[in-house]
């Protein structure tokens, strides 16, 4: 540990006192694990740091809770405070201390994100950021797009990232084709030039148990290697619903002469579970029935026939170059392919004269995708009349090929049992006192009549194949060190189509788009900056019109106006923003009822505080006040009515204090509340869910080479609904996460 701890320290020297420095050093002589090979007490103390130069943006050196630096919003090593939008860090020490299980998991007390508003998920994360959904899309990794669609979605494991960066508000011209919410960044672990090691063993609820390696290091100038893995086994809040992972990421870094740097980026994850999400009617969950309440630890399908099965596989490497002190090229590059095999049961009505059976709907797919992602940049920096220009030109280009079977094809067939040889009837279950049924004797059944159900036998082959490329530039113009432009334009060809292969349907949507961004920041001094920005987005819709003709890409923009502040003395920021995003061509109906007239605005104001106070206290607060509103749409009863699932105001607070010396030198606590308004679950404000409070804690204990945690989530055990549209997702009930961890 020692020779990371010189490391690190040698990284941070710089030319003036900063207080980082203090906390550095406390942090070191409290915990025996580097206290080794420190220094003593009086000489840490004069240890000068400066934050800024010393944070590495692809992750390693995050020191508490604080991210000063960011790739993410301008694709360029620019810090925070001189980009003139709104960007979060949720950083490792962040996720270790609260015990994160999922990306959305992480990012719980960042502002404007309602994380897991259908629950936690086992099959992908789920996102509402600024008012949208960015279900299957703005998830990024290391700066190119995990693409996603449908059931062929990724879910990254927390445990094998660095940290998460967060731009919210439109971002096309940097990343194509992305929702109007933002981007969400994952940075991967990767090789650092000094060596390391840690095992954490884990013991939950629900008989959670996990193992965990990362170990690194650099047996070479030029050579540096990292290995991340998992086992994972786990229960849920669902009765006798099981989960398992195994993780392996390993990384290399190859310095190929002065100029030249080579890191290369793998990862396997196989998950064997049984599907998590729970489709809920909404009567008997936040609506009256004579039956009383479903339990939370109800299974609606049956866990003999479900099944989820997934392996995510992912090559990768970025390509650093300079040319010159001036000029440099980088080349981000990814193959992913994901297998899935899928069948889960979902509420889909409840059968005709009952309050209490319910008939079930079945989603299914079997099936393999592969996508490329390909990034090429170059960066060009000078200086003319005064005014520094950071010149940034790229092409990049994204594709996906599905091939994959299902029943219905893209519908959902009920689910039934066989009364006679080619004839079903629907196969009931009562939630309020569930019965299962014997697993072989359950079938897809297409709609039902008179005469029964009609079973379907084969499941019809369906392929997509989808690709973007496009080409963007940018410039960022410094005036006299107080004055940054930002200016931004991108052109996008992209192209989707889908053909079922088993009735020859077939559709294909061309879209060319052209995109633009600006904005300036004014570093009004050291500690404060005001900015304001323009930004537009678009997605495309593989859809045909009522002509035949491709829809049309929702499309929008947002503008922004904010400060950032950093106080003089603490390792910290304080931002505020106002913004108000317009997204244009939603899509309502389909097939010949397909029409695109639909419009959604959101507006509201975002305040966020992070900061590493002293050496002992860091301290994480956001608030986020909304107004979401569909402007236009085909029924005129939603207009002017906050839209399905989303929340209009969110709170987060999370506070940690580690004593560092005295009786309880070594310990740490932490607590956090998070709170999230009412919500609807449909268009047009009729079905209301209550809004609801969630208390989250942490303990831990650091012994010479060891750290023990206790972290728990909702540790009132609250119950609560989540969010509901059709159906209902309760949230998650009360989870404890013990650790061990030993470190060298």
């Amino acid at each position: 540990m020692g020779n990371r701890t010189g490391k690190r320290l040698a990284q941070g020297i710089g030319a003036c006192r900063h207080p980082l420095a203090l906390a550095i050093a406390a942090a070191l002589a409290a915990s025996p694990v580097w206290a080794e090979d420190a220094a003593s007490e009086e000489q840490l103390e004069t240890i000068e740091v400066n934050a800024q130069q010393s944070e590495d943006v692809y992750g390693g050196d995050d020191f508490g809770y604080v991210g000063q630096r960011s790739l993410t919003a301008t694709k360029t090593d620019t810090p925070v405070k001189e980009t003139p939008r709104s960007i979060s860090i949720v950083t490792r020490e962040q996720m270790d201390d609260r015990a994160s299980v999922s990306i959305a998991d992480a990012l719980q007390y960042t502002p404007s994100i309602q994380a897991n508003f259908y629950g936690e998920d086992n099959k992908q994360d789920w996102f509402v950021i600024r008012g949208f959904k960015q279900a299957n899309n703005g998830l990024y990794r290391d700066g190119t797009r995990v693409y996603s669609y449908g059931f062929y979605s990724w879910q990254l494991d927390p445990f094998a990232q660095e940290r998460v960066e967060i731009l919210r508000g439109p971002a096309s011209v940097l990343y194509g084709q992305t929702p109007p919410g933002g981007v969400i960044n994952v940075i991967s672990k990767r090789p650092q030039d000094y060596s390391f090691g840690s095992v954490t063993a884990e013991y939950g609820s629900y008989d959670r148990k996990q193992l965990s390696v990362d170990v690194g290091g650099a047996p070479s100038e030029n050579v540096a290697w990292r290995v991340v893995a998992l086992g994972r086994e786990n229960g849920t809040q669902v009765d006798d619903l099981e989960a398992e992972r195994t993780l392996l990421a390993p990384s290399l870094k190859l310095g190929l002469g002065d100029n030249t740097e080579l890191t290369l980026l793998a990862s396997y994850q196989h998950d064997d579970s049984d599907p998590y999400l729970q489709f809920l009617p909404a009567s008997g969950t936040i609506s009256p029935n004579p039956n009383g309440k479903i339990d939370t630890d109800v299974a609606i399908g049956n866990l003999d026939y479900e099944q989820f099965e997934r392996t995510q596989v992912s090559f990768g490497y970025q390509l650093d170059h300079a040319f010159s002190d001036a000029t440099s090229f980088q080349q981000s590059a990814r193959y992913q392919q994901v297998d899935v095999d899928l069948k889960q049961l979902f509420f889909w009505s409840y059968f005709p004269g009952s309050d209490s059976d319910v008939i079930r709907g079945l989603t299914d797919e079997d099936g393999k995708s592969d996508g490329i992602n390909l990034d090429n940049r170059f960066i060009h920096k000078w200086t003319m009349n005064n005014m520094e220009h950071t010149l940034l030109a790229g092409v990049d280009y994204q594709s996906i090929n599905i091939d994959g079977k299902s029943y219905l094809g893209s519908g959902y067939p009920i689910i039934g049992t066989e009364v006679v040889p080619g004839v079903g009837a629907p196969a009931t279950l009562n939630p309020f006192n569930p019965q299962y049924a014997n697993a072989n004797d359950l079938i897809p059944v297409t709609a039902c009549g008179v005469a029964g159900c009609t079973v379907v036998t084969e499941r019809e082959r369906t392929t997509i194949e989808a690709y973007q490329v496009g080409g963007y530039l940018q410039d960022q113009i410094k005036f006299d060190d107080s004055l940054v432009l930002t200016l931004g334009a991108r052109f996008d060809r992209a192209s989707s189509e889908i053909e079922n292969k088993s009735t020859g349907s077939e559709q294909k949507v061309d879209n060319d788009v052209w995109t633009g961004n600006a904005g300036l920041a004014w570093l009004v001094n050291d500690n404060l900056t005001a900015y304001t920005s323009y930004s537009q987005f678009f997605q495309p819709i593989l859809q045909l019109d009522q002509n035949g003709d491709s829809a049309k890409p929702q499309e929008g923009d947002q503008i922004e106006v904010g400060v950032k502040f950093q106080p003089e003395g603490i390792d910290g920021y304080l931002n505020a923003a106002a913004f108000k995003i317009n997204q244009e061509n939603l899509a309502s109906g389909s097939g010949a009822t397909f029409q695109q007239i639909g419009e959604v605005e959101s507006d509201g104001i975002e305040l966020e505080a992070v900061a590493n106070i002293t050496p002992s206290f860091s301290l994480l607060a956001n608030a986020t006040w909304m107004n979401p509103e569909i402007v236009s749409d085909n029924t005129a009863a939603e207009e002017g009515n906050r839209p399905v699932n989303i929340a209009d105001t969110l709170y987060s607070a999370w506070a940690k204090y580690a004593f560092l010396e005295g009786p309880l030198s070594g310990f740490s606590i932490g607590s956090g509340v998070r709170y999230v308004s009412e919500t609807y679950g449909d268009n047009t404000e009729t079905l209301k869910v209550p809004s609801f409070t969630v208390w989250d804690a942490t303990v831990s204990y650091r012994w010479k080479d060891f750290k023990f945690q206790v972290a728990a989530k909702n540790l009132e055990d609250k119950k609560y609904v989540a969010t509901c549209d059709y159906y209902c997702w309760y949230g998650d009930r009360r989870n404890v996460i013990g650790s061990v961890t030993y470190a060298w």
